[in-house]
């Protein structure tokens, strides 16, 4: 089966869900992407591994996309949503000769643009895609507005390399290890993940407990020199991929305040860890992976005494209820692996494809 993904930036944890897929059984695989961009500098060499792909920075670079896909002649396109125009030109004209999936990870809020595209589906998404996969319920609602059957939904979009991180959190309960009382931020340095509330907030946590936990922060961005400057606050800069794993290993809770965030692939990565999680109730892994004072706690957007009370709950805990919280985490995350990722897209192709290109059927 030739399965052709058509992206923009590729990601670590995109990298094992197309490594998982190219691992089944006669599959061939093309993928068009972008190169990492600056706040995310994913190492290149991660993704040599992708025999046929095409790296493009600019429309000039997709010239040879329609004569590379006229090459592999793709059984399944898969979109990542709809904002690049060579990608609509490639998904209009392999309508009927391939099975499209449209990638989308919008959240519905109801807002007029939404609505807007909801008017316009059947015009435009429905022209450009066969089926719509989102990471969650969030999104699904989206797809339904669409008028997306539910037959045509996929699920679990984004994923984790589930297996390396919970390998960190079964080696600790294994060894009988103590949780690292640490608390980590993971992401881009920038407002709308909600730095300057966490930065507040964690001032006002330091001010109120005896014996704080530090905040280790990953990543890189515009606001890393007001991470710096905070007490008690420590930086180490973006983390590849492969290295990720044993940073949470030393850290019990995940920190995410958000202003927006449609999913957040990092709440995955830390509940595998066994990690409890602090997070904004938009992040659109919330409904799945955080349940309040089962595996963590969600406070509203831009409440930094909220989140400082939560943060002096967290680290007054005791291990007994650390390690029952990080035990939930890990149940919790099995729901997003790489395996079900590229299961997801063959099941969809064994029971819905016949459905989804009656022309190609005709013609045998």
């Amino acid at each position: 089966m030739r399965v052709a993904v058509l992206w923009i930036e590729l990601t670590g944890y995109l990298n094992s869900c197309l490594r998982e897929l190219a691992s089944r059984p006669g599959i061939d695989l093309f993928v068009a992407h972008t190169p990492p961009c600056i706040d995310n500098p994913f190492d290149r060499e991660q993704f040599a591994w992708i025999a046929q792909q095409l790296v493009w920075r600019g429309p000039a670079d997709l010239e040879p996309l329609d004569a590379r896909l006229d090459d592999f002649q793709p059984e399944i396109l898969v979109l990542s949503g709809w904002t690049v125009p060579a990608y609509r030109k490639v998904a209009r004209r392999w309508r009927s000769r391939t099975v499209r999936i449209m990638a989308m990870d919008n959240c519905w809020f109801g807002t007029v643009k939404q609505w807007i595209g909801v008017l316009s589906a059947p015009f435009f998404v429905h022209r450009l895609a066969d089926a719509i996969w989102v990471p969650g319920e969030r999104q699904s609602q989206f797809a339904s507005k669409l008028q997306f059957r539910q037959s045509a939904i996929l699920h679990g979009l984004y994923s984790g390399d589930s297996s390396a991180f919970a390998a960190t959190y079964e080696a600790r309960v294994h060894q009988k290890q103590p949780v690292k009382r640490v608390f980590v931020f993971v992401g881009r340095m920038v407002e709308v993940k909600g730095i300057p509330t966490l930065i507040a907030a964690y001032r006002l946590y330091r001010s109120r407990t005896q014996n704080p936990w530090p905040l280790v922060c990953y990543g890189q961005g515009p606001l890393a020199s007001m991470l710096r400057a905070e007490q008690g606050i420590v930086v180490e800069g973006f983390v590849q991929p492969e290295d990720l794993p044993v940073k949470l290993a030393n850290a019990a809770c995940l920190v995410l305040p958000s202003s927006f965030e449609p999913w957040a692939v990092v709440i995955n990565e830390a509940t595998a860890a066994g990690m409890l999680v602090l997070a904004s109730g938009v992040v659109g892994a919330v409904p799945h992976l955080v349940q309040n004072n089962y595996n963590g706690f969600i406070f509203d957007v831009g409440d930094a005494d909220g989140l400082a009370w939560l943060m002096n709950r967290v680290s007054r805990m005791d291990d007994q209820k650390l390690n029952l919280m990080a035990a939930a985490s890990s149940l919790l995350a099995k729901q997003f692996t790489p395996a079900r990722w590229a299961d997801t897209l063959l099941n969809f192709m064994e029971t819905n494809a016949e459905n989804c290109r009656p022309i190609a059927r005709i013609a045998g």
